[in-house]
């Protein structure tokens, strides 16, 4: 027999569905003025492209120091690891 399991949507996936519908809706109502205006357009969608990029890495920023924060509360012995968006490289040069 064949077991019916519920399958959950990674949020990505959503997120994704969401954005499409969003550029879709966009495309739909202001077509005319991406068609007449290409190069502005262009540079609109970079502009929006980089704000979203410095949200997400001032949110893992914060991240990072609110982990921080909690470890050094809890005062742990054990070697920290390094923040993911830290510029510091361990001996061999290789990031993780």
């Amino acid at each position: 027999m064949i077991e019916n399991r519920g399958r959950e949507v990674p949020l990505s996936y959503l997120v994704t569905l969401l954005v499409g519908v969003v550029i879709g809706f966009v495309l739909a109502r202001f077509g005319g003025l991406v068609a007449r205006y290409p190069v502005e357009s262009t540079l609109v969608a970079v502009l929006v492209a980089s704000v979203a990029v410095l949200v997400w890495a001032c949110r893992e920023m914060l991240h990072d120091l609110l982990r921080r924060d909690r470890r050094e509360a809890a005062e742990e012995t054990e070697t920290a690891p390094v923040p993911r968006l830290s510029a510091h490289r361990p001996p061999n040069g290789v990031r993780r």
